[in-house]
């Protein structure tokens, strides 16, 4: 039983990457229990928005990421390996040219997107604008690495990006100034370090190979559908906070919970980066690909079951050790419990998502859209508090997961279909 176990690829891969992102979350939880500490509710809450921010943007890159990996499982298929270092090449230039533009824009037009988060000061959004390169940047080099199934490296690259996001983060709020501003600035190098990370990896990798000299596959198309899907889906999972901050700027207990029910969704990433190159294909899978998606499914429903069950049995624990609070409010407890339902739809949404874009399904695509449509039409019209933008935010992930799950298991043809 145990060989059979260790010989399951899928099962193999997501232990690799489950063990990085275990330290991750770690360094992740005790970044939080550090900053939650060494700032007060209205900074902690600005940061908690900042981050939101830099997560819808890096979701709709992962685009990047899911086409990066795509193409390249489709070279290493066809004996190409070589030309997955021309391909890196050429996208990290047209990556940086959009990088460097829109980090421009944020540094010099601070003032306004400064006050739409009620914020009075520029310093954040001056080094949300610099980080932007690194996201960039970064989207490109893991999906080079997810599609070369560098799995190791990727989670070397993690593991590094979230020491450094720990230590100078947390070591500046507590010993240079307690801000929003200076944790920002410890979370950005983090990115950075992890993209410089993962370089020798693929270097080491890819520098033996020779090109064939055949022609580049084409990213843009497929790059041009994803990003509606994936933007869409980065609003269904996190738009809450900057909502909240948004339109009930007073409210500073969602942001914790918020902070508490992301775990739920992140857990799960593991299976979800190690199924993505298995089932990449021209246009159509096949029954293997299809099973390997169900096993990600099921063992992503029961990471979500088991998250979901501890933050609405021990919400006080978790909160008494990440933030310290000896008597969290009844209304914070529920909200936990609230929350974490709610990204465990957004985390089931997200694993059939990624397999339908490596089978280049983009017919589902109008589904997140609507439903990322209807949640911010729907706390537009109504926030009146926190629980409005939870409920649209739950019901909106919620039929979003099940409409695309039933596109998903539509029985695949049996064989792939050739370039």
């Amino acid at each position: 039983m145990l060989k059979k176990l260790l010989s399951d690829e899928l099962l193999k891969h997501s232990a690799v990457v489950f063990a990085g992102m275990a330290v991750v979350h770690v360094c992740n939880l005790f970044f939080q229990m550090a900053v939650s500490r060494g700032l007060s509710g209205e900074e902690y809450t600005l940061l908690t928005a900042f981050m939101g921010v830099l997560v819808i943007i890096s979701l709709p890159l992962s685009t990047l990421s899911n086409g990066f990996s795509h193409h390249t499982s489709l070279l290493v298929q066809s004996g190409r390996t070589g030309d997955v270092r021309r391909l890196l090449t050429k996208w990290l230039l047209l990556a940086g040219i959009p990088s460097v533009l829109s980090g421009g824009i944020a540094i010099i037009w601070n003032a306004p997107l400064a006050a739409l988060l009620h914020l009075d000061r520029a310093e954040p959004v001056i080094i949300v604008g610099a980080a932007l390169p690194a996201l960039f940047w970064l989207a490109v080099l893991v999906g080079a690495g997810q599609g070369l199934q560098l799995f190791g490296w990727c989670s070397s690259a993690t593991i590094g990006g979230a020491l450094v996001r720990l230590g100078l983060g947390a070591g500046f709020v507590w010993f240079v100034y307690p801000a929003c501003g200076w944790a920002m600035l410890g979370h950005s190098l983090g990115i950075y370090t992890a993209a410089f990370v993962l370089l020798p990896g693929l270097w080491q990798v890819l520098r033996p190979s020779r090109s064939t000299g055949q022609r580049l596959p084409s990213m843009r198309f497929y790059l041009l559908q994803c990003v509606f899907i994936q933007s869409a889906y980065a609003i269904l999972m996190n738009a809450d906070v900057i909502l909240v901050k948004h339109f009930l700027p007073d409210d500073t207990d969602f942001a914790y919970a918020a902070t508490l029910g992301r775990l739920v969704a992140f857990l799960p990433g593991a299976i979800v980066m190690a199924m993505f190159p298995k089932v990449a294909s021209y246009g159509a899978g096949n029954t293997d690909q299809h099973r390997i998606f169900l096993k990600a499914f099921w063992g992503t429903a029961l990471m979500v079951m088991v998250s979901i069950l501890g933050c609405v049995l021990f919400p006080r624990l978790f909160l008494r050790i990440i933030y310290g609070m000896k008597t969290p409010s009844d209304t914070l407890i529920q909200m936990v419990a609230a929350l974490a339902l709610v990204m465990g739809f957004s985390a089931m949404l997200n694993v059939v998502l990624q397999y339908l874009l490596a089978q280049r399904r983009f017919r589902i695509g109008w589904i997140p859209v609507i439903c990322a449509g209807a949640y911010i039409g729907g706390v537009v019209w109504r926030h009146t508090s926190s629980w409005d933008i939870m409920v649209a935010a739950g019901v909106g992930n919620l039929i979003a997961v099940v409409a695309c799950l039933i596109v998903a298991c539509q029985r695949p043809p049996s064989e792939i279909r050739p370039a």
